[in-house]
């Protein structure tokens, strides 16, 4: 999808106070050898703050960031990541309630850490439909600090850590950081099961809440008949391949035009086999060896390298972004950005 006129306003964060590395959870006995030296650095931890408060504090900025105010959102997404708080209550009417936003939509998506992303594209989508005074904003959170169900250092698969963060964008018509000049995205069905393994459609009885252990669920998927991990990795490349070159389609750009691919803070192995080498870049021109110093948290990591792009002094005015993601679905989004004028932003420096 082509779009042109809408843009990135602002750029809201929920900022860490603590960091481990992975030979201190080691030390501490909360890890193994599953992060090579070369790899991760370290994960960003933020103990005791629910994930829905991070996201306000994040969306608080973002506003103020803009010079806009509340009664300006006239649609708010909120992407969930993990434990966001009860089931049957709304995370968007918290978050709109605390922000004090009188007339404004607010919508929830479950789409892990490609929430961000996907809810990019619907946000471009109501912008282009709407006059120039609403703006919509996107919030999303992780927190996994003492979580009775997640840990930090073995649940999203071997290499990953998951750190503690909130992020949100500001999205609207007036000219702002980034202008957003296409996404696309698409869905792997046949790859659904991944995440799911052998638990069970209908709520179990008594209610259960098992440790999330993403490895364990592939490896049941895996399993079951029918399963070709071979055909399954094929369908997910092409996936990411079709996303990826069909941004850069509508924008008449190549990888060689790209000055940064914003990736999830995954691994290297995984971003350069399914995202870099399909784009013929090397490692370096990815957000990676930012990403490895704060872990994968969740969908807040593209805002988060767009954050440290902006205040490190690493883009400029024209410079393209691609970012690009995957969730279990199998999700996958992308969007190119095209860098705006920044000197309004010098303030963000503060942050460095």
């Amino acid at each position: 999808m082509k779009l042109s006129d809408i843009h990135v306003q602002s750029i809201g964060l929920h900022r860490a106070t603590e960091w481990m590395s992975p030979a201190e959870a080691k030390a501490a006995g909360l890890c193994d050898d599953d992060f090579p030296e070369d790899d991760l650095k370290g994960v960003q931890i933020v103990p005791g703050v629910p994930a829905i408060d991070m996201a306000v504090t994040a969306a608080r900025e973002a506003i103020g960031r803009a010079n806009r105010t509340p009664a300006e959102i006239g649609m708010l997404l909120h992407a969930t990541s993990l434990w966001n708080g009860p089931e049957e209550w709304s995370p968007a009417g918290y978050v709109l309630r605390e922000l004090g936003c009188p007339d404004s939509s607010g919508q929830v998506l479950n789409q892990g850490c490609n929430g961000m992303l996907a809810a990019l594209e619907l946000a471009t989508s109501w912008i282009a439909l709407r006059d120039a005074t609403r703006a919509a904003l996107i919030t999303t959170a992780t927190a996994v600090h003492n979580s009775p169900t997640v840990d930090r250092w073995h649940s999203a698969g071997h290499g990953i850590a998951i750190g503690d963060g909130g992020a949100a964008l500001l999205i609207g018509r007036q000219p702002g950081i980034a202008e957003i000049s296409a996404v696309n995205s698409t869905t792997v069905p046949q790859m659904e099961g991944i995440q799911r393994g052998d638990l069970p459609l209908l709520e179990p009885d008594p209610p259960l809440r098992p440790k999330i252990d993403v490895m364990a669920r592939a490896r049941e998927n895996a399993a079951k008949p029918g399963h070709d991990v071979v055909e399954f990795v094929g369908l997910m490349m092409q996936a990411y391949r079709t996303t990826m070159f069909r941004s850069l389609d509508d924008v008449d750009i190549g990888p060689d035009d790209l000055t940064r691919v914003l990736v999830p803070n995954v691994g290297a192995a995984h971003i350069g086999v399914t995202m870099l080498q399909q784009l013929g870049l090397p490692l370096s021109r990815s957000s990676w060896d930012y990403g490895r110093s704060i872990g994968h948290v969740g969908a807040s990591d593209y805002a988060l390298a767009l954050e440290h792009l902006i205040t490190s002094g690493e883009v400029s005015e024209g410079d393209r972004l691609l970012l690009v993601g995957g969730a279990a679905g199998f999700h996958i989004t992308s969007a190119v950005l095209t860098i705006g004028d920044l000197s309004p932003y010098q303030e963000y420096k503060r942050y460095r």
